[in-house]
């Protein structure tokens, strides 16, 4: 049995938190992205569906 922790064991525990962390905030990032795109998406779908143009595309 080992007692303590050698500095790589150290290293890569920190190594793998660092990489979690930026791994949840890539995840995280994408998710806005495909949220704000979809919400995008929907309005753009209702404006076609009601026929409701905004003024600037109207000529």
């Amino acid at each position: 049995m080992r007692i303590g922790h050698t500095h790589a064991d150290v290293y890569d525990r920190e190594s793998d938190y660092w990489q979690d962390i930026e791994d949840a905030q890539n995840a995280q990032i994408e998710a806005q992205k495909n949220s704000q795109s979809m919400a995008v998406e929907s309005e753009n779908k209702k404006l076609y569906d009601t026929g409701i143009l905004p003024q600037e595309d109207a000529k």
